[in-house]
């Protein structure tokens, strides 16, 4: 295996520990946030280490700003909030 395939294996494998403002905020959860002053919601996709990657909801994938950003934005676990049903 040369250095290349090493990296790409490690990246995969990699495993991260959610910090524990973002242990509530877990895969599917439906939240709401503010981006460039505009409020947005939708749902978490994918957690990360201090934020989460958001796919935005439909009432907001025509916006100037979700299709500039291809539909997802990565957000701070701090700077959203949870969306009770």
């Amino acid at each position: 295996m040369d250095k290349m395939e090493k990296r790409k294996v490690r990246r995969t494998e990699e495993k991260f520990e959610v910090s524990a403002e973002g242990k509530p905020y877990v895969k599917g959860t439906h939240v709401e946030f503010t981006y460039k002053r505009h409020k947005f919601t939708g749902i978490i996709e994918k957690q990360l280490r201090n934020s989460a990657i958001i796919v935005f909801d439909p009432e907001f994938a025509d916006s100037y700003i979700a299709l500039e950003l291809k539909q997802r934005i990565v957000i701070s676990y701090a700077k959203m909030k949870i969306i009770v049903a």
